[in-house]
């Protein structure tokens, strides 16, 4: 973006004139009440305020530039302190050199009534000391101004970049964790149905239809944070149907959800991949079968999602049992904080995963 000299910026020019406005009429007003209005101070004021406005522009220009080097505080402290004075200086000076010449026989009036002998050098010395000090303290002044706004404003711009990058990572990181088949059912299920296109034609076909659902599901839900319980049982009916065939039904499966609680919203992929997790590390170690409930509740305000399987009496469990249940816990934390909980227990033939989440309707 250009950086130009005049800002484009319609709010940067309507503080500056409004303040160059409230100046002015509050110096009128202190000369009038002090009944020293005259001709050249009304004069110089209209005339002093364009001469500052590029004055304190100038300023802007060089601390934009020397903003790229990002120098010590200090540094741009002492700089715009000996800013302010030099531009003091040379805004009288530019002021006074251009009325001085249309005032002088008021200047010469005036002096000869105090019985002062006037001279150029100490008539331009008078105005210089008289517009000096005053310039220079509106210059440092809008300086210091400017800077603290610019510097709000920096850290704001700063503030809202940092929270879109971790907007973007929280995306990416529920990106990552969701939808995560797992590689043994696309196998096992894909080896299946191959052997079964031959012997049952149709069943394979409701496999092979089951099977492209949950893929769909998996890549569509990456784009949303939360879904209707009642598409994720939806998906996890299939998923236990696909898994049913594999087992030849040696497996009993039992979903409870009440209709009430069909509407409310929870992660995509939550109950698939508890049920995933149940059948690969619990009812897979089960050579004479097992079961496996997916129940529903609300308590105070908050929905419960119980997931219980049959495992082998011993409680072994394979390693990486727990990965799934990490995601789906990072999941949580990142989409609700503290707001959700999740519990997992183990006992000899058998495994409990709860999850407390807040209520949420579609």
């Amino acid at each position: 973006m250009a950086d130009h000299f005049f800002p484009r910026a319609r709010t940067f020019w309507m503080y500056h004139c409004s303040a160059l406005a409230v100046g002015l009429a509050v110096t009128v007003a202190m000369a009038a009440a002090w009944g020293s209005m005259s001709a050249y101070q009304i004069v110089s004021s209209i005339v002093w305020m364009p001469i500052y406005t590029i004055a304190v522009l100038a300023f802007r220009k060089c601390y934009r530039s020397m903003e790229v080097h990002r120098p010590a505080m200090v540094t741009v402290i002492a700089a715009t302190v000996a800013y302010s004075a030099v531009a003091g200086v040379l805004i009288a000076f530019v002021l006074v050199a251009l009325l001085l010449p249309l005032f002088w026989e008021q200047f010469a009036a005036r002096y000869a009534e105090a019985g002062i002998a006037m001279t150029a050098g100490r008539v331009l010395l008078d105005r210089l000391l008289d517009h000096a000090p005053q310039s220079q303290l509106f210059v440092c002044v809008w300086s210091f101004i400017y800077i603290s706004v610019a510097t709000a404003r920096k850290a704001a711009a700063a503030e809202l970049f940092n929270l879109r990058l971790a907007n973007n990572l929280k995306d990416a990181q529920l990106s990552n964790l969701s939808n995560q088949l797992n590689p043994h059912f696309l196998f096992n299920s894909l080896n299946n149905i191959r052997f079964m296109i031959h012997e049952d034609a149709r069943s394979a076909d409701a496999m092979i239809t089951s099977l492209s659902e949950i893929l769909r599901y998996s890549l569509e839900s990456a784009t949303r944070d939360k879904v209707r319980v009642s598409d994720e049982i939806a998906i996890v009916r299939k998923y236990l149907a696909i898994v049913g065939t594999q087992y030849d039904g040696r497996h009993a499966f039992h979903l409870h959800v009440p209709a009430s609680l069909q509407s409310q919203l929870i992660p995509p992929m939550t109950l698939q991949m508890l049920a995933e997790n149940a059948v690969k590390h619990g009812l897979d170690q089960l050579r004479d079968g097992g079961s496996l409930s997916v129940d529903i509740s609300e308590q105070d305000e908050r929905l419960l999602l119980d997931v219980r399987n049959d495992a082998p009496a011993d409680g072994a469990r394979q390693p990486g049992m727990g990965i799934g249940l990490r995601n789906i816990e990072q999941r949580l934390g990142l989409l609700y904080g503290t707001g959700a909980t999740l519990a997992a227990s183990a006992h000899p033939g058998g495994f409990h995963v709860r999850i407390a989440l807040p209520k949420e309707s579609a």
